[in-house]
């Protein structure tokens, strides 16, 4: 069972995106697959089709979910790991933009509950008002998710929530709440485009409201895919790992990671 999901929000290094995604794909999804506490993990890229306009660049380009049954031993596992060749840190990732918190699970709803069909995401990131936190949840779960639930091309969605257990970073997300939906049809995200329906939420924060879209950037795999590997996708972490090594790249300890 799905105790918490840790999203993480991450850049490569200018110059590097190959170097990153090979990395963080084929050796660090798999390290931390290895992990104790974990169930699976995918990845996704920043979309080049966006529904909310960015003055600025956005934060991150890539996009990791972790699907977490145990986030306190999750964590402990990367602390145990440092400085380790169980979690290694290549330097193509960009440390001073880094997003790694986990979310509890208020509300989920899932058409296909029995297949697993190749999804974009949609992030939908909330600050609610102080207090008003079980008003926004009601309207959520009653009257907002609902309406988008039933639309063409939505396949799954999750409202969760910040909570500080078992959290690796010492401070608080620059949201609270946030909202993962599935699509199977990437034209379902003009609904996102032609609403305004969040903001008419009178408990979210007035300008806070963070809605991003994400492409499929590698597979989902589970902890099974890492212990019971299959020969391509062992082959590419060999190799990987391999590459890393013969670049002399300069690794990145995960007590760093952590207290960056």
């Amino acid at each position: 069972m799905i105790e918490s999901l840790l999203v993480v929000l991450t850049n490569a290094v200018e110059g590097r995106d190959d170097d990153f995604n090979d990395w963080y794909s084929n050796v660090h999804a798999r390290d931390a697959m290895r992990m104790r506490g974990s169930i699976a993990q995918q990845r996704f890229r920043f979309s080049d089709e966006q529904v909310q306009d960015f003055p600025e660049e956005f934060i991150a380009q890539y996009l990791a979910l972790y699907e977490v049954f145990d986030a306190k031993l999750f964590s402990q596992e990367h602390i145990d790991r440092v400085k380790t060749p169980y979690m290694v840190i290549e330097d193509s990732l960009d440390m001073s933009r880094l997003h790694d918190f986990y979310y509890y699970p208020l509300h989920f709803r899932d058409k296909a509950p029995r297949n697993s069909p190749a999804c974009s995401v949609v992030l939908e990131q909330f600050q609610i008002i102080s207090g008003r936190e079980e008003s926004f949840r009601q309207w959520y779960s009653d009257s907002y998710l609902p309406q988008r639930f039933k639309l063409d091309g939505v396949s799954a969605v999750s409202l969760l929530t910040f909570d500080e257990y078992g959290q690796m970073m010492p401070f608080p997300p620059a949201h609270n709440h946030i909202a993962i939906w599935r699509l199977d049809d990437d034209r379902a995200r003009a609904f996102w485009r032609d609403s305004d329906l969040l903001d008419q939420c009178a408990d979210i924060e007035t300008g806070s409201t963070t809605v991003t879209c994400w492409d499929i950037c590698s597979e989902r795999i589970t902890e099974d895919d890492v212990h019971n590997p299959r020969s391509a996708a062992l082959a590419k972490e060999e190799a990987a790992r391999a590459r890393i090594k013969a670049q002399g790249s300069t690794i990145v300890s995960a007590e760093q990671r952590i207290k960056s």
